[in-house]
């Protein structure tokens, strides 16, 4: 997609106090299954409220990661360029403070929520929106993950707007469309406290990166990716 379709001014979902955010153990809050089964329809809600304890880390534990190359922002308008990679959106890279990824992209202006300083926003154009997360323990830190919601029914997105995978896959695409595209990805069931079952698909990006597709109905509705995601991802980043 083009990148000046993903170049829109940051804005502000409103927001709370932090509920939860947590990157469960396979053993633990998810049930995964290696050869993914057609899923039956997902009651969660992209939107960005929720309830839950908050979580101090991401995750308990740290995936060993390796150096990936994070491209120069062009804002030329490219149809073949690709948006969402497992370990970037755009030219805005994990690893980066959100003050680098200001700097990296001139046109965006990484500001992290007052209530949420470890969430900044990096497109706000209702409904979509796309989020760059730090951890909350360290919220001036690098950027460990990215978070893409579509606060309307993801079937009605249009597919030239939305920022997608390299594989073509975004929201609104189908359950068909990711199991071809990924034939290695995982289904995951999340019992979230939060938002109530959520059902997910998994993809390893190589390097400790993954993609995590969010299942509402039959079509992605939420796209989560970077680091420490092999069991998926339950709870709310920032939420009310």
């Amino acid at each position: 997609m083009a990148v000046a379709s993903a170049a829109l001014i940051a804005g502000c979902i409103p927001t709370g106090p932090p509920d939860e955010w947590d990157t469960p153990s396979p053993t633990a809050a998810a049930r995964t299954s290696d050869a993914p089964s057609p899923p039956a329809s997902a009651t969660a809600s992209p939107g960005p409220a929720a309830t839950a304890a908050p979580s101090a880390t991401p995750s308990p534990s740290r995936t060993q990661t390796e150096a990936r190359p994070c491209p120069a922002y062009d804002d030329g308008l490219d149809v073949d360029y690709v948006a969402i990679d497992g370990h970037r959106y755009s030219a805005i890279c994990t690893g980066m403070t959100f003050e680098e990824a200001s700097a990296a992209v001139p046109e965006w202006d990484l500001e992290p929520e007052a209530i949420c300083p470890w969430v900044a926003e990096i497109v706000a154009a209702d409904p979509l929106y796309v989020q760059a997360i730090s951890d909350p323990a360290d919220p001036d830190g690098p950027i460990r993950l990215f978070r893409m919601i579509y606060l309307a029914d993801p079937e009605t997105a249009p597919p030239h707007e939305v920022p997608a995978t390299a594989e073509g896959i975004s929201l609104g695409s189908s359950v068909a469309d990711v199991l071809v595209s990924y034939a290695g990805a995982r289904q995951v069931v999340q019992e979230d406290p939060s938002r109530g079952t959520r059902e997910q698909y998994v993809v390893d990006d190589g390097g400790g990166h993954w993609l995590v597709f969010d299942i509402a109905g039959e079509v992605v509705s939420e796209v989560t990716w970077g680091l420490d995601l092999e069991a998926g991802i339950a709870g709310e980043l920032c939420s009310l």
